[in-house]
């Protein structure tokens, strides 16, 4: 792997954005990726009784149900986890990628076709895309997709030189970064490790956006056994989408 472009386990935080709409204490906004291949996975987190968003691969063989089961929960959201390339040549995005070499003019086909199959997605994310968050031309054609359809856009900077945080504000857009990744590496000591950096960054800078896996029964066990223990001690857990309101 190149260095440059992949979050790696010691570099797993990134920096806090600088926009905040309202002074916020404690808040944490959860956002598990990669929902869609097995319902069984998505109702570990289902069955978590915290606000959280769950971003969903398109055209996936339990899409549909996946869809379906999220939104009968009300403290829950739906985001769209847009495949997008990255730099590893290796790693398949899936279906409904976004790639480098994707027309400007085929990013709206491929978006609009994706939200049809992640029903009720109130925003999205990058699946993988540490390629195309750098190319300047298909970004702007995503974020003003969003824009036109009433989506926000979380970076979940799988690349050090994403252009989104850049281009938002010229399309008129507030964008949020992701600040810490739970489960780069999946033993349980790592992500209760990180899931401590997470609540430490929430606590110092008022909030924290913090990405998990749907896969990872560690990231479930983490959360699950310390969510009652941080509402006690003042922390609380949001929908992704109050952060753009």
């Amino acid at each position: 792997m190149n260095r440059r472009h992949y979050i790696y386990a010691g570099l797993a935080m990134a920096s806090a954005p600088v926009w905040a709409a309202t002074p916020r204490r404690k808040q944490i906004f959860l956002v598990i990726d990669d929902a869609g291949l097995a319902l069984g996975e998505t109702k570990q987190f289902l069955d978590i009784p915290i606000p959280m968003a769950i971003a969903v691969l398109p055209h996936q063989k339990q899409t549909p149900e996946v869809c379906k089961a999220i939104k009968q929960d009300r403290e829950k959201e739906i985001l769209l986890h847009q495949p997008m390339e990255a730099y590893n040549k290796e790693k398949n995005p899936g279906k409904g990628a976004i790639y480098n070499t994707t027309r400007s003019v085929d990013v709206r086909r491929i978006l609009d076709a994706n939200l049809k199959s992640v029903n009720g997605a109130v925003g999205m994310n990058n699946h993988m895309g540490s390629r195309v968050t750098e190319n300047p031309e298909l970004m702007r054609e995503v974020l003003r997709y969003c824009k036109g359809s009433g989506l926000f856009f979380l970076d979940s900077k799988t690349a050090y030189n994403s252009l989104v945080p850049s281009l938002a504000p010229r399309e008129g857009m507030h964008v949020e970064s992701r600040h810490v990744f739970l489960d780069i590496q999946h033993d349980r000591a790592y992500v209760r490790r990180m899931w401590g950096n997470a609540v430490s960054h929430a606590k110092e800078h008022g909030y924290v956006v913090v990405i998990g896996h749907i896969w990872s029964k560690e990231t479930a066990a983490a959360i699950r056994d310390s969510y009652e223990t941080l509402q006690n001690q003042g922390y609380s857990f949001h929908k992704l989408s109050e952060l753009y309101e």
